[in-house]
């Protein structure tokens, strides 16, 4: 059963599967080596058929190798935890033991060697190989904490890695801004471990960084807004990526936050698309902190990724604003008016809450058009859109309802709430004045408004409008520019 071969190492299997197959193969051509038989349960594998096809010795129990006279080598293949420990524990003395990490070794000099490497080269980088092996697993063993570490390291870089997969494909699936915006700063927090990250949004109209998504800290301790030409916010938008690893006395730069003095590092990036800046992203921290070249870079990654999502977050934004909006007067249309009121009272009869509706009609508009034109008809209706703009809170939704009327929805306000609104918005429309300019006398115009209110008046959606529109006929048929409540 064994067989000598003076001058040569002798090295013998554990293992059938394909690698073991692979590493036969190639140590069988390699001069010096010689494998003389080959363990594996499985009889049928491949490296025991071509064990058997080369002539080399095949068996199914381990301790069989034991007996081959002249054996230098065990190269376990087999991957089994058990079969490693009873290698360890049985093989005769004289006869060393390499495992799954060695073996790849092996594979690595042998695959070398077919690609034209010189034989007595490979022997002898095998021969160092080896050692090199025993020396390293000699070094595990006896030290455990490095062990560890090295698997703490590397499982925190894969979990960072499978972080940024799951992040970069999310991005893909939102179409949200707010969405959007709260993955961003989740990215920057979950790859980078930043402390504080938030995200501002360019206003165009009005020139400022508008905050869109934060975590870290209550969003009342962020500025809600930020001029374009200040803070470090500005910088970013203007030089690119910036950072301050220790913001100086005074915190001038920091002012993006309502306590500047609560920071001690940040830096921020612009989010572009091409030449186009639509915002920046901020990371912070409250003690110090020097963002490395390689983190640098990762943040420099994460808002690359986010600028297209973000970019094509807004534009889908824009256009479910457009669907909803009248284009002359920028206040929303009519079906998302009907939409909101729907929505408004079921949360109102849900909670027992109030709920208030404003019509309001400009006085003699048709009078007017046909004496001045219809450009400066226009310009009525947007002028008076402004006002009620102005005289309405961010939850209120005010809507053109057609031609020159139009409504608001206040919600959890009641009929007296609401006559005030409304008394407000006739001023503030009697107040303005209208044209103008080339010989043509400015002209003031006014409005007629109605008011009702849920449950009140009205419980129902289309009662509720029928009550609000027949107090504003009211009104006109009461002399016009006066603000009457539903009986």
């Amino acid at each position: 059963m064994a067989r000598t071969h003076p001058g040569r190492l002798t090295i013998a299997i554990v293992g059938g599967n394909l690698r073991s197959a692979s590493i036969l193969r190639l140590l069988n051509e390699v001069d010096n080596l010689s494998v003389v038989a080959l363990a594996d349960n499985n009889q049928s594998s491949p490296g025991v058929r071509l064990a058997e096809e080369l002539g080399i010795f095949t068996t199914s129990d381990i301790s069989e190798l034991y007996q081959v006279r002249d054996l230098d080598l065990i190269v376990d293949v087999s991957e089994d935890a058990a079969t490693r420990v009873l290698l360890e524990e049985d093989c005769p003395s004289g006869v060393e033991v390499i495992g799954s990490r060695g073996s790849e070794m092996i594979w690595d000099l042998l695959v070398a060697k077919k690609r034209g490497e010189e034989q007595e080269k490979l022997f002898v980088e095998l021969q160092v190989a080896y050692d090199k092996i025993r020396s390293h697993e000699r070094k595990l063993q006896s030290s455990k904490e490095a062990l560890e570490r090295a698997n703490g390291e590397l499982e925190g870089r894969l979990a960072e890695i499978f972080f940024t997969h799951e992040f970069f494909k999310a991005l893909t699936s939102f179409s949200s801004v707010d969405d959007v915006t709260s993955l961003i700063v989740d990215g920057a927090n979950g790859i980078l471990g930043a402390e504080i990250s938030c995200v501002y949004l360019l206003d165009q109209e009005k020139w400022l960084l508008r905050l869109r998504a934060s975590q870290g800290r209550p969003e009342h301790f962020f500025a809600a807004a930020v001029p374009v030409s200040e803070t470090l916010l500005g910088r970013a938008f203007t030089e690119g990526t910036v950072q301050e690893t220790d913001i100086p006395d005074g915190g001038r730069s920091a002012r993006w936050v309502c306590e500047p003095s609560d920071l001690r590092s940040h830096a921020a990036i612009p989010l572009r698309t091409g030449d186009l800046i639509v915002g920046v992203l901020v990371v912070a921290s409250s003690t110090y902190r020097e963002m490395t070249p390689a983190e640098i870079e990762r943040l420099q990654v994460i808002a690359n990724q986010s600028s297209l999502a973000l970019q094509n977050a807004l534009l889908h934004e824009e256009l479910e604003r457009l669907s909803v909006t009248d284009r002359l007067t920028e206040l929303y249309n009519h079906g998302y008016f009907q939409q909101r009121l729907e929505e408004e009272l079921g949360r109102a009869s849900r909670f027992a809450h109030t709920l208030s509706l404003i019509m309001l009609d400009i006085d003699d508009f048709k009078v007017f058009n046909d004496t001045f034109g219809h450009p400066r008809g226009d310009k009525v209706l947007q002028m008076v859109s402004d006002a009620i703009r102005e005289n309405l809170r961010e939850m209120d939704v005010a809507a053109r309802y057609g031609g020159e009327e139009f409504v608001v929805v206040l919600p959890e306000t009641d009929l007296e709430g609401a006559r005030a609104v409304a008394e407000r918005i006739r001023r503030s429309v009697e107040a303005l004045s209208f044209i103008g300019g080339d010989g043509i006398p400015s002209v003031r115009k006014t409005i007629s408004v109605g008011v009702a209110s849920y449950p009140r008046n009205a419980t129902t959606q289309g009662k509720l409008i029928e009550t609000a529109d027949h107090a504003m006929y009211v009104s006109k048929r009461s002399g016009k520019n006066r603000v009457v409540s539903a009986e």
